[in-house]
């Protein structure tokens, strides 16, 4: 049985079977309550995602630095081995009655693996500079039709040596370019090292330059390599990523290579961008600010390639 009874200034009402009801005033008591309630379970709840968020980085960070800790020890144990065992070969070149042709051989594995580790090390000196914002430019107008060749002329015969095919495809009358000569030449030396290192033998190499029609410079290091996934360029193109982490990987580095390139290019005022493929290669293209010396265009109807 229900007493439905109302009363206007009571602070009760009774219904079905003596239930109690609040009146509008307790109900609005009830609604501030849950809502103090309720925000802070949301505080609680974002402060544990913020708390989440930031272990995960955390871990992330750690990560990233464990794996580079380990790959830039194998880096430098590899060489330092190299030096130190053919050193001591020759150390004792007075008993072993070593021939001139094994101690001109052996000192050249040492010079070789000297220059290896003084890249490493000037790697990761030129990554401190950058991150730290203290690397000097030497910004002027650079003849890009001499420094192109140039680099052309080394990664020729570097391609050769290595069982690639190298194109120069370079125009004759390339304007002025506004860079820093050094960093732009030590730029051009990484993509091309990079692009033979990472192409398998019989592959072609290909260095393209042309002024493109917006007024700027484009300089092209292409390679007919492996190529690389969306996800696999993102990896790369990040500070100490390695495609293969693996301590065995086939091929070495420390995964510094591609983003100080990226980042020399774009302190310089160029842009830098990757255009690759599974299996069909790998574009490494540049894009600088010419000087207002030229006023010529030429048409630029797609991006260079190796053929």
């Amino acid at each position: 049985m229900s007493l439905a009874t109302h009363s206007r200034t009571g602070n009760l009402n009774r219904t079905y079977a003596g239930a109690i009801a609040p009146n509008a005033g307790s109900a609005g008591g009830l609604l501030a309550q849950y809502s103090l309630r309720l925000g802070d379970v949301i505080l609680r709840h974002r402060a544990e995602v913020a708390e989440r968020a930031s272990r995960i980085d955390a871990e992330l960070a750690s990560q990233v630095k464990t794996d580079f800790i380990a790959n830039i020890s194998h880096e430098l144990r590899t060489p330092l081995h190299s030096i130190l065992g053919f050193s001591k070969i020759l150390k004792g070149a007075e008993n072993s009655h070593l021939e001139l042709t094994q101690i001109i051989k052996y000192a050249d594995f040492i010079n070789g693996s000297a220059e290896n580790l003084l890249s490493i090390v000037n790697d990761v000196i030129t990554l401190s500079k950058l991150q730290s914002g203290k690397l000097a430019l030497n910004m002027d107008h650079i003849e890009g039709g001499e420094l192109l060749p140039e680099s052309a002329t080394w990664a020729r015969g570097q391609a050769e040596q290595s069982g690639h095919r190298f194109i120069s495809l370079i125009d004759e009358d390339l304007p002025l370019i506004w860079a820093d000569h050094q960093h732009l030449k030590d730029v051009l030396k990484r993509l091309l090292s990079n692009a033979i290192h990472f192409t398998p033998a019989g592959g072609t190499i290909a260095l393209s330059a042309k002024l493109h029609t917006s007024g700027t410079v484009i300089i092209c290091v292409s390679d007919t390599g492996d190529g690389m996934t969306d996800s696999e360029m993102a990896e790369a193109l990040t500070v100490f990523g390695q495609l293969d982490n693996r301590l065995d990987r086939q091929n070495e580095g420390t995964g510094l290579g591609l983003p100080i390139s990226k980042a020399l290019v774009e302190l310089q005022g160029g842009t830098f961008s990757l255009i690759s493929k599974k299996g069909e290669g790998t574009h490494a293209v540049l894009q600088f600010p010419h000087g207002p010396e030229s006023a010529r265009l030429w048409p630029w109807q797609e991006q260079p390639h190796a053929q």
